[in-house]
């Protein structure tokens, strides 16, 4: 994602620079805990699972259109990280049935990241494009049409997969992003 960043050059102000920086360390870290569970609940070995991670295609072509400029990927991250928050508080009794309490403590820091994440990025469009808000309506509509028919690729973002992703979690996630977005802003 960082290189496909800087090829189109989206990041164009500090805020999201220092939002990119943040989060990619946090993305890593996250990436290290579900290669611990993996390790844990499907016998790989981390030597393995970051060859496969690091061999593994990476295919823009299908969000290239929210791709525009630093705004709009600006939405779409905010929403995606609003969406994995959601998705990961529903798989908690999948964690939980795995007995590690280490797992569980690791799981609600992952959630809380992900809620963090959302709000930053929504901060920086708070920030930077008060003079667009009136467009994130559409391109979330856009971004939940574009889920019907996106296929995992590889690009950390929108690379939903199972049940939980549902048309309801997609809504209330679109929803809870313009309400934090839209919200008044305070002196």
């Amino acid at each position: 994602m960082k290189q496909e960043l800087a090829d189109r050059n989206l990041i164009v102000s500090d805020e999201a620079a220092a939002f990119f920086s943040a989060w990619a360390i946090d993305e890593e870290r996250h990436t290290d805990g579900f290669i611990r569970i993996i390790e844990l609940v499907a016998n790989g070995s981390e030597k393995d699972l970051r060859e496969r991670l690091a061999a593994r295609p990476h295919d823009f072509g299908p969000i290239v259109e929210h791709l525009k400029d630093e705004f709009s990927l600006m939405v779409m991250i905010a929403f995606d990280e609003m969406c994995t928050c959601r998705a990961y508080a529903a798989e908690k009794p999948f964690y939980d049935s795995l007995g590690n309490n280490t797992l569980h403590h690791w799981l609600r820091e992952v959630i809380a990241d992900e809620a963090v994440h959302s709000m930053n990025a929504v901060n920086v469009i708070r920030a930077r494009y008060r003079d667009r808000i009136g467009q994130v309506h559409s391109i979330l509509d856009n971004l939940i049409r574009a889920t019907e028919s996106l296929r995992y690729s590889g690009a950390f973002v929108l690379d939903y997969f199972g049940a939980v992703y549902s048309t309801e979690l997609l809504a209330d996630s679109r929803l809870m992003t313009m309400r934090n977005i839209a919200r008044p802003f305070t002196v």
